[in-house]
């Protein structure tokens, strides 16, 4: 796999405070931004669909990492989106507020633990037929665990989850073709509208709309 060059994960950190929930809320909510809420309106917002792509294409990167590391998995991700423009929300009277690094985090967190044990289980099988067979090379001629664990070693775990970002904003880009082959996952089912990131004709526009008039 081929991250571009950019600082570790520890310097990329290191010294940074996590910003605080916000006082002042939101003008807009946007294609970008993901917002708190159980209900299903919510949860096919774009912002959201996109998120949970996102999270869902790091579970494997999770499930090969150290409890130490594990952290650092949750905190790159919601750096990509703070990067690409997004906001995490929570709506309180009736406006829209930014919950904060804290509880993005751990709301991101929450969702990575979810499923690990077949996750692992299936990496260990998948690892074990490459080791087999050696039919299953990724591009540079590792497998996909050893190429999760270069990730690790190398801290560059915000790089990865910008390269999965961009690829669900450009799926023909050069960052899609170099992600890790993601075999099926037995037991988990990922929803065509979760394939890619929405444009700005996405079929969940019309519910954007209706979180800008709440």
């Amino acid at each position: 796999m081929n991250l571009p060059e950019s600082k570790t994960m520890t310097s990329m950190f290191e010294g940074d405070d996590p910003l605080p929930p916000g006082t002042t809320s939101v003008a807009k909510v946007t294609c970008m931004d993901v917002v708190m809420g159980r209900g299903s309106g919510t949860q096919n917002h774009c912002g959201n669909v996109t998120y949970r792509k996102l999270v869902f294409l790091n579970k494997e990167l999770y499930a090969t990492s150290s409890k130490f590391d594990k952290l650092k998995i949750s905190k790159a991700i919601v750096r990509a989106v703070r990067e690409k423009g997004g906001h995490f929300l929570e709506m309180k009277d009736k406006l829209y507020f930014d919950i904060g690094d804290k509880r993005a985090w751990d709301k991101t967190s929450q969702a990575l633990r979810e499923g690990q044990t077949e996750i692992r289980k299936r990496l260990e099988q998948e690892e074990a037929r490459w080791k087999e067979s050696k039919s299953s090379l990724q591009s540079d001629g590792s497998s996909k665990v050893a190429q999760y664990k270069q990730i690790i070693s190398d801290h560059r775990f915000l790089d990865y989850s910008k390269q999965v970002l961009e690829s669900l904003y450009n799926p023909s880009s050069s960052a899609a073709a170099n992600l890790p082959t993601t075999e099926s996952t037995p037991g988990i089912h990922v929803p065509e509208a979760v394939q890619h990131a929405c444009k700005p004709n996405c079929p969940h526009a019309r519910r954007r709309e209706t979180l800008n008039k709440a």
